[in-house]
């Protein structure tokens, strides 16, 4: 999955729930980008789209001397999952995800595959 998607969970309580799934990618020495294994998950709208730059700022121009906000004080992270290639296993990280809905957006991301 290459591209920042919006997609719906349950919550273990029922309530449906907008999750933003962002891969995490660098930039490689020839200008690609390059997909890291890692999805940070934010908090979407009550319509089932949101826009990441309503959720953070933009990266600051150069010469700027304001920080970027990093993802464990932004209000609406979610956590991140990361897929290990030598363990064939995915990892949650940094949020309140329960496993339920983790495995929700792990089976989300593996059926986009």
């Amino acid at each position: 999955m290459p591209r920042t998607v919006s997609y719906q969970i349950n919550k273990d309580n029922g309530t449906p729930i907008s999750i933003i799934i962002e891969p995490v990618q660098t930039q490689s020495s020839n200008n690609s980008l390059d997909f890291t294994g890692v999805y940070a998950l934010y908090k979407g709208d009550n319509h089932g789209v949101a826009h990441l730059l309503e959720l953070q700022e933009i990266a600051p121009e150069i010469g700027d001397s304001l920080p970027l906000v990093e993802d464990v004080l932004n209000p609406a992270f979610l956590g991140r999952l990361t897929y290990d290639n030598n363990k064939l296993k995915w990892h949650y990280t940094g949020g309140p995800l329960s496993a339920n809905e983790q495995a929700q957006v792990v089976a989300f991301i593996q059926s986009t595959k």
